[in-house]
């Protein structure tokens, strides 16, 4: 199991060692032994990506994507792309970091791949509370 952080685009003071701590415990909380590729971009990036793939022509914080491939025999489990322009400007709505922020949105990538999904209120409630308690776990 790996966890790769790729930036194609920065922040100042962004932790991205601390960021890939987070997702190498909670991937191990949930014994997978999958790699994740999580890439920090930019709100133009994310939306091409969501306009190919999802048919919404507009910016999101985090997609992911679970990979399949049958020709290798260890896949990644997938990648996840991180909007660094939604990321700061929701971190400042909110009142806390950029880091905080965006290790909120890995972790809500991360429970994605992991099958978790929030389409329904049950679903809502359980992605959320597992979110806040990876959050609060891993968040120093």
């Amino acid at each position: 199991m790996g966890v790769e952080v790729v930036e194609v685009a920065t922040h100042p003071g962004l932790k991205t060692a601390r960021l890939e701590e987070a997702l190498w415990a909670l991937l191990d909380e949930f014994t997978i032994t999958q790699d994740v590729i999580c890439i920090l971009t930019d709100d133009k990036h994310v939306r091409q990506l969501n306009r190919d793939f999802r048919n919404k022509d507009m910016p999101t914080d985090v997609l992911s994507f679970e990979m399949h491939d049958e020709i290798h025999p260890s896949p990644p489990l997938g990648e996840i792309y991180i909007s660094l322009d939604r990321a700061e400007e929701q971190a400042k709505e909110a009142g806390h970091s950029v880091n905080r922020e965006v290790l909120h949105l890995a972790i809500h990538g991360t429970l994605h791949l992991l099958g978790y999904e929030h389409d329904s209120e049950a679903g809502y409630n359980t992605m959320r509370a597992k979110e806040e308690q990876y959050l609060t776990s891993y968040h120093s």
